[in-house]
């Protein structure tokens, strides 16, 4: 079996456990899967995987378990058999019952916690507290190697400190920087993310309040040149960021390159959200990956996995 049956076998059993009920924009994703790209094919993947993965840390699934991705969740999921659950990423407010009967009585369901849930238990989904996308992660009862329900990974900032203490999203020199004119103004000034987001990336603005123009990036023909994931193509209209679904190849200067966990963060900007960047070295970019890596397997120790 290749990795791209591999994928849809464990997403599909997935699938088998949660029933979505109603419309919204979410999917089931798991780990990417590189080494098709020269083929066109994005190693696509959860967008938050700090999240991801800790959801599934908590539940002992295998790290490529699929997870339900929600942008703008469904009404509710109903469990078609006994199951842990948890939600992780951007925080939602949800309520759970017993039964497919909406009440004003639900429990509420606290964020990175697990919970035990019958078959026909549904999740109602209210409002967004906070983030862009969050993730449902679920396991069989009858996978799980002993009662979990109760485990709580904690607050994100008590667990994880690999983000910039002030916020910052950082970004290491891309291949054609020199072609901003002056790219210390591209650090400085405050980016405000737009409606125009997808999975593949989204598009800035000049944030902050003020007219300030974007700033200027020479006009030459480029040859479409491969790009990754946090790719920072500077078009005349401003800058987008690419995400995990994007493209393979680009023709726009490839300015700045966001690093691997920060992106992570940037997943989590929902329209309107000022971004402020900050130049790091590719040492320091290492160093940061490391200690994600790191907090992530202190994670997995701690409950046992």
């Amino acid at each position: 079996m290749n990795p791209g049956e591999q994928h849809a076998a464990a997403g599909a059993g997935a699938r088998d456990l949660v029933e979505t009920l109603g419309a919204g924009v979410f999917a089931w994703k798991g780990l990417p899967h590189y080494g098709r790209q020269d083929l066109g094919y994005t190693p696509d993947g959860a967008q938050d995987r700090c999240a991801f993965l800790s959801g599934n840390t908590l539940l002992g699934n295998p790290a490529a378990q699929p997870a339900l991705e929600l942008v703008f969740p469904p009404r509710a999921v109903r469990f078609r058999t006994d199951c842990f659950f948890v939600l992780t990423g951007g925080r939602l407010q949800a309520g759970f019952t017993a039964n497919a009967r909406e009440t004003e009585e639900l429990q509420p369901v606290d964020h990175a916690c697990v919970y035990f849930a019958r078959a026909g238990s549904v999740v109602w989904f209210r409002r967004r507290l906070y983030g862009f996308r969050s993730y449902l992660c679920v396991i069989s009862a009858s996978d799980a190697r002993s009662c979990i329900a109760g485990r709580r990974r904690g607050a994100f900032d008590a667990v994880f400190r690999w983000p910039h203490p002030e916020g910052l999203i950082r970004v290491v020199d891309g291949p054609e920087r020199e072609f901003l004119t002056k790219p210390s103004r591209f650090l400085a000034i405050p980016w405000r993310t737009t409606p125009d987001m997808s999975d593949m990336g989204m598009r800035l603005a000049v944030g902050g309040g003020h007219d300030e123009p974007i700033p200027e990036v020479r006009n030459e023909q480029l040859v479409s040149a491969p790009v990754c994931d946090g790719t920072i193509q500077m078009t005349v209209s401003g800058p987008i960021v690419l995400l995990r679904d994007r493209q393979t190849a680009g023709g726009y200067p490839r300015v700045f390159v966001v690093i691997s966990a920060d992106l992570d963060l940037v997943a989590q900007y929902a329209p309107g959200r000022i971004m402020r960047f900050t130049n790091v070295t590719l040492e320091e970019a290492r160093r940061i990956a490391q200690q994600r890596r790191q907090e992530l397997e202190i994670l997995r120790e701690r409950f046992g996995e």
